[in-house]
């Protein structure tokens, strides 16, 4: 019996929330469930699940269909992303913004003061702010709850994205990379349409990897250990103007006397 379209999405978003707190691989769910890895892949992007299939990844994970209905539930009224002009909101403000990627990265009220030269008034406004745009609600004591889904993200091409390409992305890269935990590679072919959708595929994999390591770490008891960390990967079909200036061109035909 296949479960209802909408509450399905919502169950197997859930379901992929549990996955990732329990740190259950999709190859064990291919495992238990005597599938590919790739079926499992597809199952997940597209939300296809029979409700026998949501009882046997629930029983590997160790929770109920009920339990697994009220964490859905609790996504539902959870923000998925925020409009363009609440993105140009932020950007246009930068301890908006500075305050913003604290508390989606989970920090305290009292890291963010102890942390940054930011005044708690300063800071409280900012979390009012983020308060009213939905992104979470401040609680007395200037306690902080996210309100925002699990697959919570920025626009593609939006003003976050574009703040970044504009200011972050060449500090970024012409920056120091340390042998050990930074990494810098860069490589340039010749690739089909075919091969190239394959490598997105895995790229959109390393994205999500990343995504699953931040949940992990970010409730580490030692906060000292983790740092500001920026994952950077571009697939882009392109040749550098240099070369292609230097492309042979077809010659205009000659035009008859």
């Amino acid at each position: 019996m296949a479960i209802p379209m909408s509450q399905s999405q919502r169950m197997v978003t859930a379901l992929k929330g549990v996955l990732k707190e329990r740190r259950i691989a999709y190859e064990q769910v291919a495992g238990h469930l005597d599938l590919s890895l790739s079926s499992v892949k597809r199952l997940f992007a597209s939300g296809a699940f029979t409700l026998q299939r949501i009882e046997a990844i629930c029983d590997l994970a160790g929770i109920d269909v009920l339990e697994l209905a009220r964490h859905a539930e609790a996504q539902r009224t959870r923000l998925p992303r925020l409009t363009e002009a609440q993105e140009q909101e932020l950007v246009s403000d930068p301890l908006l913004l500075l305050v913003a990627i604290c508390v989606l990265n989970r920090w305290t009220f009292q890291q963010i003061v102890a942390d940054y030269r930011v005044t708690e008034a300063e800071a409280i406004v900012r979390l009012a702010r983020l308060d009213r745009m939905g992104l979470i609600e401040l609680l007395p004591g200037n306690r902080i709850k996210l309100r925002i889904d699990r697959d919570f993200a920025w626009l593609r091409d939006g003003p976050i994205f574009r703040y970044f390409v504009d200011h972050v992305q060449t500090e970024l890269l012409s920056g120091e990379f340390k042998p050990g935990r930074d990494l810098h590679r860069f490589a340039w072919g010749l690739l089909t349409t075919e091969s190239a959708r394959a490598l997105h595929a895995k790229v959109e994999d390393l994205v999500e990897a990343f995504n699953d390591s931040t949940h992990v770490d970010e409730v580490l008891p030692d906060q000292d250990e983790t740092k500001g960390t920026c994952l950077l990967v571009a697939l882009r079909e392109w040749e550098p103007a240099s070369f292609r200036a230097m492309r042979r061109r077809e010659e205009s035909p000659a035009v008859p006397p």
